[in-house]
């Protein structure tokens, strides 16, 4: 589902982020006094997630977490927002990004699928994956130093000693230690029963 709009101070972002949808979105909410950004979200495409982390940071929105924000979502869009709600029941996960990817290699999968998918040979495939991986980085690089957080928020739960699995989601305290300040969680949230979500998350507590 796209984004809409829900009122004068208040925008909904639900569903994948793509392009597509955010032309969708900006389009509902163009002149609207913005001030809260209610987004649900399973991720998506990196770039158009950098779009509208960029375009919520640059209005300094709130933003208010109402059911999954996970992936390019937990990323970028909600450490770019000015106040930080997670409302009960909901959940913020991380599981990496493209520079965890090009550090460990497991960009590689993405050669493997394009020759799969698109009966690329791996010269080929290999050429077109190393250099969209290489613009993504930079692309992530800038956009990290623009708001002034630490990218290892990204995939520091898949470093030793956690190497967790999946998604992973912090406490509001150690979200802190990366710059994603001005964080309100529910009472309970580090200990909530994650049975609901259809992604495999755990909560990681840092050393």
């Amino acid at each position: 589902m796209n984004g809409d709009a829900a009122g004068d101070a208040t925008a909904v972002y639900r569903g994948a982020i793509s392009a597509e949808n955010n032309a969708g979105f900006f389009a509902r909410v163009a002149g609207q006094p913005v001030r809260l950004l209610l987004i649900d979200s399973i991720g998506g495409d990196v770039a158009a997630a950098i779009d509208l982390a960029d375009w919520v940071h640059a209005r300094q929105l709130d933003i208010a977490v109402t059911g999954v924000c996970l992936s390019s979502c937990a990323n970028y869009v909600f450490p770019a927002a000015r106040q930080k709600e997670i409302r009960p029941g909901a959940v913020v996960a991380w599981h990496g990004n493209y520079h965890h990817l090009a550090h460990t290699g497991l960009w590689r999968d993405d050669v493997v699928l394009r020759m799969q998918r698109d009966g690329e040979d791996r010269e080929t495939a290999t050429r077109y994956v190393q250099s969209q991986v290489a613009r993504l980085v930079a692309l992530e690089r800038d956009f990290f130093a623009r708001i002034g957080v630490d990218e290892q928020v990204c995939w520091i739960g898949k470093q030793p000693p956690y190497n967790v699995a999946d998604y992973y989601f912090l406490s509001a305290a150690d979200m802190a230690r990366f710059g994603i300040s001005r964080v309100q969680v529910p009472a309970g949230y580090t200990t909530m029963d994650l049975g609901g979500f259809d992604a495999s998350i755990v909560y990681l507590k840092l050393e």
